[in-house]
């Protein structure tokens, strides 16, 4: 397999996405590093599951840095990733099975919220842009 060319495409793939697209990427690694560490917590592998779950209070860490906090929403989000990690700390420690059930659907929520949002922009750039066009 090729390796350098499979790099490339995934590097210029990464390129061409929008921040949107991107945001949903980060929390759909977010969603899936969750599900891993409950598998593993379920099969007893705790070595994963930390591993998991400090992979998500990364994640976490990171959307909550690359917030723009020029915007209302902004403090709001703030507010809720600080939450998120201090639930994902509490979970690690204690590998609670049953406070990582609550805390997924809310993460996973926030996930397809912004999806929709996302849905919601792409396809209102693209009303403007077929009315824009001349001839149209």
């Amino acid at each position: 397999m090729n390796t350098r060319g499979y790099q490339r495409y995934k590097a210029q793939s990464l390129n061409t996405m929008t921040q949107g697209e991107l945001l949903l990427l980060v929390l759909d690694e977010l969603v899936k590093r969750l599900l891993r560490g409950d598998l593993a917590l379920s099969q007893g592998d705790y070595e994963l599951f930390e591993a998991s779950i400090d992979r998500c209070i990364l994640i976490v860490r990171y959307l909550d840095d690359t917030l723009d906090r020029k915007y209302e929403i902004s403090f709001q989000l703030h507010r809720l990733y600080e939450f998120f990690s201090y639930d994902l700390n509490r979970i690690k420690l204690g590998r609670n099975k049953t406070e990582l059930d609550r805390l997924r659907p809310l993460i996973t929520d926030l996930r397809d919220t912004f999806r929709a949002a996302e849905q919601m922009v792409s396809s209102a750039q693209a009303q403007a842009a077929q009315g824009g066009a001349p001839g149209m």
